[in-house]
């Protein structure tokens, strides 16, 4: 149920954010319907959704047309053409339903006030998706704080609960998530702390096994992204005091990546470098060694 809701509010979310309905199913991932028009037939008929989104029923075939002209049909679209006519129906009702879902439909006031109970779930997608949507759920539903400090919340819980089972890859995705919730309310210098910290901790990793070492990007693309934007946008001052003053705050006890080495490499990611170079630089001069590779 708490993944069908999921499914729900996207499509509703992005309904009301102006995109269009068949782009959003043929883009969507809707496991726990068959599928995107049976998504589509689920919000119709629990009053989500209003309007004649074009769609044929049986009813409307039955009607239409007789038996010999479904046969035609089904000819025409390479179908078997024996059997009854609900029989004819029911192989020719996809094919000729298909692309319907573009229909005109409109959000109903049930669709707008489910949105609007459930915005946390707008946050999720943006910030916490690394994360199960049941047991950010099952915390949003426990929680007496405001929607953003709930998810700082959930966070800090994680961050805790990684440093104390050694889960390093853990810890780096909720560093990630807290620095996207900061971002979701406004806060994009808090933002651009958070993602150095991720960047210093990935070059400096404060516990990490071999194995995990084997999967691991040192230089992530999507951290490297994000500050490069927020560094773009926004003028927060010397990148190179912010970043020395996050050093500080993130407390390395065994150093893998030395400061200033750090500092050079993050320009060069902001910059355009290729990482995959990069990366490879790195494992073969402070990494492979350290973790018997």
């Amino acid at each position: 149920m708490s993944e069908q809701k999921l499914e729900v509010f996207n499509v509703l979310n992005f309904l009301n954010s102006g995109y269009e309905l068949e782009d959003i199913l043929n883009e969507g991932n809707f496991g726990t319907f068959p599928s995107g028009q049976d998504c589509v037939n689920y919000l119709v008929e629990n009053d989500y959704l209003a309007g004649d989104g074009g769609a044929l029923t049986a009813e409307d075939l039955s009607k239409k047309y007789k038996v010999a002209e479904l046969k035609e049909l089904l000819k025409e679209n390479g179908l078997k053409v024996s059997g009854k006519k609900q029989e004819l129906i029911e192989r020719l009702l996809p094919v000729l339903n298909d692309g319907a879902v573009s229909g005109d439909y409109e959000l109903t006031d049930k669709a707008k006030e489910f949105l609007a109970e459930n915005e946390w779930i707008d946050l999720y997608m943006f910030a916490l998706v690394a994360f199960r949507f049941e047991d950010y759920e099952f915390y949003v539903n426990n929680s007496s704080a405001d929607m953003i400090q709930t998810a700082h919340n959930f966070c800090d819980e994680i961050l805790s609960n990684a440093l104390m089972a050694n889960q390093f890859l853990v810890f780096i995705d909720a560093l990630t998530a807290k620095a996207h919730v900061f971002a979701y309310s406004g806060d994009y210098e808090s933002f651009l702390d958070y993602d150095l910290q991720r960047f210093i901790l990935g070059l400096n990793p404060i516990m990490l096994d071999s194995t995990n070492y084997v999967k691991y990007d040192i230089v992530d693309y999507a951290n490297i992204v994000n500050l490069r934007n927020v560094t773009e946008e926004f003028d927060f001052g010397s990148l190179k005091k912010r970043f020395d003053k996050i050093w500080a705050k993130s407390n390395i006890k065994s150093t893998t990546v030395p400061k200033k080495t750090a500092y050079k490499i993050l320009q060069k990611a902001i910059d355009g470098a290729d990482l995959e170079e990069l990366n490879f630089d790195l494992r073969e001069k402070y990494f492979d060694k350290k973790f018997g590779i």
